[in-house]
């Protein structure tokens, strides 16, 4: 097996891993959001909680953003002439913008369910 292939392998397993503990961590900070909210004691690490998070999401996009940064544009661009940009928006393809989409509209929803459920 080249090394480059086993490189590549190992770095679309990372992504999707990224991609699983995202969604993870979204239902389980929902979760823990709506046990610690009927305890007064353990209702003082609400803040914590909600850091932590955001640091997390911080850490797994940066991440995922340093992996799609290294990969090789899929199609060779030609040095004679300007060829449009693959990556438009935010330099997310159209795949990527999806799938924040939808890992942004999960958590938004679940943490619209976990807020309507303590209520």
């Amino acid at each position: 097996m080249d090394s480059t292939s086993a490189r590549r392998k190992a770095e679309t397993v990372l992504e999707y891993a990224l991609y699983a503990a995202i969604l993870m961590m979204t239902v389980s900070g929902a979760f823990l959001y709506k046990a610690i909210v009927h305890d007064p004691l353990l209702s003082a690490f609400t803040t914590y909680l909600i850091v932590a998070y955001l640091v997390f999401l911080a850490l797994a996009f940066s991440q995922l953003n340093r992996l799609h940064r290294k990969r090789p544009p899929t199609v060779p661009q030609s040095r004679t002439y300007a060829v449009k940009s693959r990556r438009p928006i935010l330099g997310l393809t159209a795949k990527q913008l999806a799938i924040v989409a939808f890992v942004f509209v999960t958590a938004c929803v679940t943490f619209t369910w976990a807020l309507s459920t303590v209520r």
